[in-house]
């Protein structure tokens, strides 16, 4: 999924890890607390896929958001490698949000106003990277989902499951070490889901860790491990 040519990757490559330790997040309105997160601790590998299930309004957004860095639990560490993201300097934490974690919404929320390919490499255009070799790379990732012509289209004119496609490209550009997805087919017909969770295990044969939200039987089906969201609490349901 990375690169256009697979690569030979090093069996002694170091595992990374991305850990929940006593994630809580509580919401207050009009005066009432609710607990969406209860003490959640779980830990996150590299090389291995997670499906995170639960009903809906139990947690799981919230959760991935507080994983990929861009909300803040009420109390409680996000770690990666053992260290708390919250003690990152501003250049680390950039780093992390960059090049760390890549996070795919269940809305693709592509710019209307971009080609498909800048869509593609948008964290590069926002680096201010706009040589050969970043639009080459872009166009080799789209060669492989099979949307190489769409190039220089806008993405009003893709499919919903063309659009999604080109959402996981984007997140996978700079190869994360962990992607974050959240109901990445909750508005695909089943084809079209395979097509983006077979695009989405593909990382994982390349050491990426893949987190997956979402209520869909046939996600949890595909991946390695079970996680379920419920009453706040996360259980490993393997």
């Amino acid at each position: 999924m990375y690169c256009s040519k697979p690569q030979k990757k090093d069996a002694f490559e170091p595992m990374h890890t991305l850990s929940a330790l006593n994630l809580t997040k509580t919401y207050i309105q009009n005066g009432v607390s609710t607990h969406v997160l209860d003490n959640v601790t779980y830990e996150f590998n590299t090389k291995h896929s997670y499906a995170i299930t639960g009903v809906s309004g139990t947690g799981k957004s919230t959760l991935l958001h507080i994983l990929a860095g861009i909300d803040a639990p009420t109390s409680g560490h996000v770690l990666y490698d053992g260290t708390s993201i919250y003690d990152f300097s501003r250049a680390k934490k950039n780093n992390f949000l960059k090049k760390t974690v890549g996070l795919v919404f269940q809305d693709p929320y592509l710019i209307k106003e971009l080609t498909v390919a800048e869509n593609v490499m948008l964290k590069a255009l926002i680096d201010g990277s706009a040589e050969a070799a970043t639009r080459k790379h872009a166009r080799e990732l789209l060669d492989l989902v099979g949307l190489a012509d769409k190039a220089d289209h806008h993405p009003l004119s893709l499919s919903g499951g063309q659009q999604q496609r080109i959402a996981v490209l984007r997140a996978i550009f700079n190869r994360p070490q962990f992607l974050l997805t959240d109901e990445p087919t909750g508005n695909l017909d089943a084809e079209n889901a395979r097509s983006i969770i077979t695009l989405l295990l593909s990382g994982t044969q390349e050491g990426m860790g893949l987190i997956i939200c979402s209520h869909d039987p046939m996600i949890a089906s595909n991946l390695s491990r079970k996680l379920e969201l419920k009453n706040g609490r996360i259980y490993d349901l393997n």
